[in-house]
C-alpha cells in the first residue's frame, strides 16, 4: 500500500517541497499529514478525500453524509465507543451500518462497533478535521482549537450544518406592504383602503405621473455690450516685511511660541519581508520588542514578549486588547514550576493550542481580565541553543507556523546583533 504523500505527488496534486514543508510541521504540531497540507493551502478537501479513498480502498464520506443524521442512527453507537474509536455512525440501511472513521484500517474498533450495534459494518473513510467536528457536533466531544480553527476557514462557520438554510423569499424590505420592488400588487396582498375624503392619499400620488410645470416665457436675449479695452494693469504691490521678535520681546508682549509640529507617525512595517528588514535595520533592543508585538497585533487579540534569565522568565513587553501593563511587568515564574515555558526551555520547538488551567498561566491570563484563551502560540527565541525570549500571541483565526517561525528567527538574529554592539560599547568605555 503507497503511502499518502507518495500518493499525493504522484497525482500531481501536490509538490515534494510542499510535501516536505507539511511533513516538518508535522513533526512539530502534530495531526495528519492531510491537516498539516490543508492548513499550508497547499491542497484541496476534496483531493484529500479522493486520495485516501484510493489509498485505503473504502468509499469517503461527503459533507452531506455527515449533516442531518438522523438520532435513531446516532443511538446506535453511545458517546464513550464513538469518541475511542472515532467514528461516527451516517446511516442505515436494512442491517448494514454505514460508518465513518478517521482510521479506516482499525479492524478493532470496526468489530467492536458491529458487535455492539448488531449491524454489519460498512466503512467509509473521512479526514480527522471532519471526524473531530462530527463527534463534537453529534457526541458533545470537544474540537482541539487547531481544528475549529482550520474548519472555521473551510466552511466561515464552525459547525457546516447549523447554518439556516437561505429563504426563497428575499427579506429586503419592499416598497410598499402590497407592491413588489417591480411596483405590481403582490400575489395574495391585501389591497390598500380607498383614501378618506380630504385625505392626502400618498400611494396615490406617488403612482400618479407628476404633472408637468407650466411653461415660463423666455424673454428676448440683449446683445451683447460691445468689447472695452481691458483696463491697465496695476502696479504691483508692496511686500511687507516683518522684522521677528526676540525672545524677550515676546515675554514682554506676552506671545507664547507656537510648539513644532510634531512628526509624522513612523509607519510599522506590515508584512514579514519588511518586518525583517526593519528588525535588521535597528541597533535598540527595545525597538526589536516593538516591531514583533506592532507585527503580532494584525492578527492576534494578546501578544506579549518575555526575556530570560538564568532561572526564571520575566515580563519584557506585551500589547492588545485590555491589557493591563502594570500587571504584566509584575509577571515573573521560575523554571521550577510547571509551565508551558519549561517545555519550551527543555527543547520545544513551538506550543499551539489552549493555555492550560496552570497556576503560572492564570497569573500571566490576569494581565488581560483572567481569560485563558482557548487557541495560543508560543515560540521560543534562542541564541546558540540558549533561550533568550519567548513569543505569545492569541486570539487569532488562522496561525501561520511557517511565518511565526521566520518572525522568530529574524528577532533571535537582531537581539544577538544587539548584544554584541552593546558589549562593543562596554568595551570601548
Amino acid at each position: 500500500m503507497s503511502k499518502l504523500g507518495q500518493l499525493l505527488v504522484a497525482r500531481g496534486w501536490i509538490t515534494v517541497q510542499q510535501l516536505t514543508r507539511a511533513l516538518q510541521n508535522q513533526g512539530v504540531v502534530g495531526g495528519r499529514l492531510g491537516t498539516c497540507l490543508i492548513e499550508a493551502d497547499a491542497l484541496s478537501e476534496d483531493n484529500l478525500l479522493k486520495a485516501l479513498s484510493e489509498q485505503l480502498g473504502v468509499p469517503p464520506v461527503s459533507l452531506d453524509d455527515l449533516r442531518g443524521i438522523p438520532e435513531e442512527v446516532l443511538g446506535l453507537v453511545s458517546d464513550k465507543l464513538a469518541r475511542r474509536c472515532r467514528a461516527v455512525p451516517i446511516r442505515l440501511e436494512g442491517s448494514r451500518l454505514d460508518l465513518a472513521m478517521m482510521d479506516a484500517r482499525n479492524l478493532a474498533c470496526q468489530d467492536e462497533i458491529a458487535f455492539a450495534t448488531g449491524k454489519r459494518v460498512k466503512v467509509h473513510v473521512a479526514h480527522e478535521l471532519r471526524i473531530l467536528e462530527a463527534l463534537e457536533k453529534y457526541y458533545k466531544e470537544e474540537c482541539p482549537s487547531r481544528y475549529s480553527l482550520l474548519a472555521e476557514r473551510l466552511n466561515r462557520a464552525r459547525y457546516f450544518w447549523e447554518r439556516p438554510e437561505p429563504r426563497a423569499e428575499s427579506a429586503t424590505t419592499l416598497a410598499t406592504p402590497y407592491e413588489n420592488l417591480a411596483g405590481r400588487p403582490r400575489q395574495g396582498a391585501i389591497p390598500p383602503p380607498p383614501p378618506l375624503p380630504g385625505v392626502f392619499d400618498e400611494h396615490a400620488a406617488r403612482a400618479r405621473p407628476a404633472a408637468a410645470p407650466p411653461a415660463v416665457p423666455v424673454p428676448p436675449r440683449a446683445p451683447a455690450p460691445a468689447a472695452t479695452a481691458a483696463p491697465a494693469a496695476s502696479a504691483p504691490r508692496p511686500r511687507a516685511v516683518s522684522v521677528p521678535l526676540s525672545a524677550e520681546e515676546r515675554a514682554a508682549l506676552g506671545v507664547t511660541p507656537r510648539p513644532a509640529p510634531a512628526p509624522p507617525p513612523q509607519r510599522r512595517p506590515a508584512t514579514i519581508d519588511e518586518v525583517e528588514k526593519a528588525l535588521a535595520a535597528t541597533q535598540d533592543r527595545e525597538e526589536v520588542g516593538r516591531i514583533v508585538l506592532t507585527f503580532l497585533l494584525r492578527d492576534h487579540l494578546h501578544a506579549a514578549l518575555f526575556q530570560t534569565s538564568r532561572d526564571r522568565i520575566i515580563a519584557w513587553q506585551a500589547q492588545g486588547q485590555g491589557i493591563d501593563a502594570a500587571v504584566f511587568q509584575r509577571y515573573s515564574v521560575g523554571f521550577d514550576q510547571p509551565s508551558l515555558f519549561l517545555n519550551l526551555r527543555e527543547g520545544n520547538s513551538v506550543y499551539l493550542g489552549p493555555l492550560p488551567p496552570m497556576p503560572a498561566h492564570r497569573e500571566l491570563a490576569r494581565s488581560w481580565g483572567g481569560e485563558l484563551p482557548r487557541d495560543c502560540v508560543m515560540l521560543p527565541v534562542r541564541l546558540r541553543d540558549r533561550l533568550v525570549a519567548v513569543i505569545y500571541a492569541d486570539g487569532s483565526k488562522k496561525v501561520d507556523l511557517v511565518l511565526l517561525q521566520r518572525l522568530a528567527a529574524a528577532m533571535a538574529a537582531a537581539l544577538g546583533r544587539c548584544i554584541l554592539l552593546k558589549k562593543q560599547g562596554e568595551a570601548k568605555s
